[in-house]
């Protein structure tokens, strides 16, 4: 569990972009704790900021072990790198508040003053009801030079994934009854692939795909989904990495 939710994040941002250190970074719904961006700390970034509709209490019991949890499991996860000493995880974030800092509202209507090196989201994309509303708050937090990465999932969630072997099914609801079924709250948007591609195009920012899955099968599908690329529908999962397209690498 630590694994995912709080060194997952360490280990994908450097694979893809590089090392963490000195980086102030931006996560769109974290969840109901912060130990990822406890880890991202740990692991030298200068800075860590939640942005969520949701404000759970970060600092509740609860939460407090599972940041003790990150500081017991950094050497078996990290044995080359050491815990910083001014960094307790008994008194995380509450003592950190020049590192670690929150923006509320959703991504819909989210803005912040600052800019970040790096801009992230994991798993939650396909929940935004507003994709160009996500990928131009993508924009507008990027530092000049800075890197967006966003993990999306195409596939069904929970009961639809769970209850039903056919991962087609949840497409072939009209979308009025899909809303009514309480899509808003935790289900997928199902938006497509290249409705996200449009999205991050009309925002101003290039797009690299990486660890992309693909569906092992074409479902059967119906109205707005038939008339779609088969290459979109068939994209089960993808890590968009996002850049200014307008941003030029200064002269040596």
């Amino acid at each position: 569990m630590l694994e995912r939710y709080a060194f997952q994040g360490v280990r994908e941002i450097e694979r893809l972009t590089g090392p963490v250190r000195q980086k102030s970074i931006v996560e769109f719904g974290p969840g109901d704790t912060l130990t990822a961006g406890l880890a991202l700390l740990a692991a030298g970034a200068s800075s860590y900021t939640s942005l969520d509709r949701f404000v759970p209490n970060y600092s509740r019991p609860a939460a407090k072990r599972w940041y003790v949890g990150v500081r017991e499991g950094w050497t078996a996860a990290f044995p080359e790198r050491s815990w910083p000493a001014d960094l307790d995880p008994v008194a995380f974030p509450e003592s950190y508040r020049d590192r670690v800092a929150h923006i509320a509202g959703a991504v819909e209507d989210a803005s912040s003053p600052k800019r970040f090196d790096i801009v992230t989201s994991w798993q939650v994309g396909e929940h935004v009801d507003d994709i160009q509303a996500f990928a131009d708050l993508t924009a507008a937090l990027l530092l000049p030079g800075g890197v967006a990465i966003h993990r999306v999932d195409f596939g069904p969630h929970d009961r639809w994934q769970s209850s039903y072997a056919d991962p087609w099914l949840f497409l072939r609801f009209p979308s009025v009854v899909w809303r009514m079924m309480g899509s808003n709250r935790g289900y997928p948007n199902r938006r497509r692939h290249h409705e996200f591609l449009d999205a991050w195009d009309a925002a101003g920012l290039s797009i690299e795909c990486a660890d992309t899955s693909r569906f092992t099968h074409m479902g059967r599908l119906r109205g707005r989904f038939k008339s779609m690329p088969s290459s979109s529908l068939m994209t089960e999962s993808t890590v968009y990495i996002c850049r200014d397209k307008a941003y030029r690498v200064p002269a040596s």
